[in-house]
């Protein structure tokens, strides 16, 4: 009974679930009521209206691959899921990709296709002018080719007021001679130019395009060798240079406990603000180095890809603590702060759960705010429906894929045989073998990547979450809580409760102007403790609930310690005692 009245406390001082997430509301974005499979989403953010945001992402509602979409107007408050796009070619849709121009029209980009890998298929674009409530289908920007499958596709669109500026640049990999191509189109998808092959070599997947501030496209992916590879275009996609290692990987491809795979793809994008990093070019993605799990890193580049920075990790959970952090993703925004978005295990010891998270950079990549947990709730692997065979179906593809291409170099292959052991999968003639414990079918793939959009630093991010028992598109946003009981003072910046305290401790606190805040927990001695908030924010009143732990998760001791809050004309310190 104690324990029930110290939430409901807790929930009447917050006014809002926070389930160690911060300043964030989660909204589901598919409203389909079946337990099938959405995953695999991207989200972008209109720049002539911050405050209209589109989510697509891939939707089995119909027992079988479609896409989905969702838009917003009031910035991710409340989202629309009309349905799925309608494709009148082909019977199924899948891993799609999205882009919006300088007049906030979005282009969504889909791998259509008959169901049957061995058969031709094509990349179709849909187009809106209303802020992703309805869609014009704008044919294809490849088709039945034959003998090959077209797979992975994303897009970009030249927003740098250059010579190319509107130009909608498509990049994906060609199966199975596993080599990147590229087609462009300067008229929003009534002409594209014939495919430029990317790669000089074959045996590369999952490539990525970001355009500059001079038009250079710029394309990046995984080499099944053990590298992400570089290149890029001057003319607008018509040639491309020599590629370039950007880093080595340890597994172009792992899958992780649970049987995730996870692509050590590259997320990329490049600075085009006009501020003091302009032009900078960022790759996220995931690695070993050192240690027994998984991490996220970013690299950065300011002479157009010839050199790249060192690693720089950015989960800030302890080093080497076996807790895998994977599915990164980034986007630099209009002012120039870079974002990336994550799914992360740091709260489980059993390495399952996953939450989303992000972090921010405002010096160009040097260093990132404390980690923000986006997601309210824990997502669980074995708690991913898979429709009737899809995800078997899926696998089988994959491998199918692998087995027609180059042959992978041994040390890479021997890797991947690892992973899968780790994993608990077996690989047969089928495909992906679920665990005795999953036969099920309450286990499959999570999809391959998510999304993050942000404009002058505020950040939407969308991610596949199992809080239902089952894949759904959540999105998290960042929230100013005005449905409170009665606003905070003019005068008084925090209210801090229960305090004294021997359990988590909600933290109110009014932020007066759109700005950077920071909130820091120092002890009597004056050492800091841990960061509690150091972000970009909205005016309004927000909400904290500190855990009681330090910076590194460890429980803090019984004592006095004080929160440190500043923000743009508000100053104010504040103790909290701790019992244990």
């Amino acid at each position: 009974m104690i324990r029930i009245f110290f939430f409901l406390v807790l929930a009447s001082l917050l006014l809002a679930p926070v389930a160690g997430a911060q300043d964030w509301i989660n909204v589901k974005l598919n409203e389909d009521t079946t337990q099938q499979l959405q995953n695999e989403q991207q989200v972008v953010v209109n720049p002539t209206d911050p405050l209209n945001l589109v989510s697509v992402w891939r939707d089995f509602r119909l027992g079988y691959r479609q896409v989905g979409y969702a838009y917003t107007f009031d910035g991710g408050a409340t989202w629309t899921n009309p349905g799925l796009f309608v494709d009148v070619h082909y019977p199924r849709d899948s891993d799609p990709a999205l882009t919006v121009n300088s007049d906030g029209d979005f282009f969504a980009m889909l791998l259509a296709y008959t169901g049957n890998t061995n058969q031709p298929n094509g990349m179709l674009m849909y187009r809106s002018t209303d802020g992703g409530m309805t869609w014009e289908d704008r044919g294809f920007a490849i088709n039945q080719v034959p003998g090959v499958f077209e797979d992975k596709e994303f897009i970009a669109c030249d927003r740098s007021g250059s010579a190319y500026d509107g130009r909608i640049y498509m990049v994906w990999d060609r199966f199975y001679e596993t080599n990147i191509y590229c087609v462009s189109t300067g008229d929003e998808g009534d002409n594209w130019t014939s495919e430029r092959r990317v790669s000089d070599q074959s045996s590369n997947q999952f490539p990525t395009p970001a355009v500059g501030h001079d038009g250079t496209i710029y394309v990046a992916w995984t080499y099944f060798g053990g590298y992400i590879r570089f290149d890029k275009s001057t003319d607008g996609g018509l040639t491309f240079g020599s590629d370039r290692n950007v880093t080595s990987v340890y597994n172009p491809h792992p899958t992780l406990n649970g049987g995730i795979e996870s692509p050590a793809h590259p997320a990329m994008d490049v600075d085009i603000s006009d501020g003091p990093y302009d032009g900078r070019i960022y790759i996220a993605y995931l690695n070993r180095s050192g240690s027994s799990d998984y991490d996220i890193y970013v690299r950065f580049s300011d002479d157009q890809g010839s050199s790249w920075s060192n690693a720089i990790r950015i989960n800030d959970d302890a080093f080497n603590n076996g807790r895998d952090q994977f599915h990164p993703w980034l986007t630099v925004d209009n002012s120039g702060v870079v974002t990336a978005v994550w799914l992360d295990r740091r709260h489980d010891p059993s390495n399952l759960e996953w939450h989303c998270y992000i972090s921010q950079s405002t010096d160009g990549g040097l260093n990132w705010s404390p980690n923000q947990q986006v997601s309210t709730m824990p997502s669980h692997p074995y708690d991913t429906a898979q429709g009737e065979g899809i995800e078997v179906d899926y696998a089988a593809d994959r491998i199918e894929k692998m087995e027609r291409g180059p042959k992978l170099p041994g040390p890479i292959r021997r890797a991947m045989e690892r992973e899968k052991q780790v994993a608990n999968a077996d690989l047969t003639e089928e495909g992906w073998e679920p665990r005795p414990d999953q036969e099920t079918g309450r286990a499959g793939t999570i999809g391959e990547y998510i999304g993050i959009a942000s404009y002058d630093g505020f950040a939407t991010a969308v991610w596949t979450d199992t809080r239902h028992g089952h894949q759904d598109t959540y999105a998290g946003v960042e929230e100013a809580l005005n449905a409170v009981e009665e606003p905070l003072p003019a005068s008084v910046q925090m209210r801090i409760g229960p305090n004294p305290a021997d359990g988590p401790v909600g933290i109110r606190y009014q932020v007066p102007a759109d700005g950077r805040v920071t909130m820091e927990l120092f002890d009597v001695e004056g050492r800091r403790v841990r960061t509690l908030v150091d972000r970009k924010l909205r005016a309004g009143d927000h909400a904290f609930v500190w855990d009681g732990t330090d910076q590194l998760g460890r429980p803090v001791a019984s004592g006095t310690y004080w929160v440190r809050y500043a923000a743009e004309g508000a100053e104010e310190s504040a103790s909290i005692r701790v019992r244990r």
